[in-house]
């Protein structure tokens, strides 16, 4: 089995040797470097081959949402789970839009933060129910979902839905694999908050998506 190394990002030391050993427990993990800020994560990056980073949000000098933003722009291939108390909705739909692969609250448990990471190591997203309902609030607040943006991708996987293609037409057209064509269908009813891919649809031409 292919193991993926991995940084933990905390600026409380208890908390990440706990994260570390849950991690290690686990045959998909290779090795764990720990930072306590994200420049260190930054730093690590240049130095080690890292598949996945599992960050809190509230650090000092580069905070959990600024380290996503640099994640994601610099190293698009690297996975990023976030973990926070802060599970109020306007956090979680931040940490959403901003393109991370999971979040969990800090008080999760074990076998739920291990679900978390084999979930993501798979190519897929993983929300607790907790941070799900806390984006549908996120979401009937703003009513229209205005602030609600999709990728060029994930626009391009609905225009063919809506054309009501199967994944393996879809993955055919964009030539993309199947696995990522159901990864960016999940994300978009994720964004949208629709339950099924016709609410997606019906969205996405009421506000103007495919405008």
């Amino acid at each position: 089995m292919n193991k993926t190394n991995i940084i933990i990002a905390d600026d409380h030391l208890m908390f990440l040797e706990g994260i570390n050993t849950i991690l290690s427990d686990m045959e998909e993990v290779g090795d764990i470097h720990l930072a306590t800020e994200g420049n260190q994560v930054i730093r690590l990056l240049s130095q080690f081959e890292i598949g996945l980073i599992i960050s809190d949000i509230s650090m000092p000098k580069m905070d959990g949402l600024e380290l996503l933003t640099s994640i994601k722009k610099k190293h698009s291939n690297v996975k990023i789970i976030m973990l926070s108390m802060l599970d109020n909705h306007r956090t979680v739909h931040k940490v959403i839009q901003k393109g991370a692969d999971g979040f969990v609250p800090k008080f999760t448990s074990k076998d739920e933060l291990q679900k978390a990471v084999r979930t993501v190591l798979n190519d897929e997203q993983y929300f607790s129910d907790i941070i799900k309902q806390r984006y549908m609030e996120s979401v009937f607040e703003k009513k229209k979902y205005k602030n609600i943006t999709l990728s060029p991708r994930e626009k391009e996987v609905l225009k063919w839905l809506a054309e009501e293609l199967t994944s393996k037409e879809i993955s055919e057209k964009l030539f993309i694999s199947v696995n990522t064509v159901e990864t960016h269908r999940k994300n978009i009813l994720l964004k949208t908050g629709s339950k099924t891919t016709t609410g997606a649809v019906k969205y996405a031409i009421e506000s103007g998506l495919f405008d």
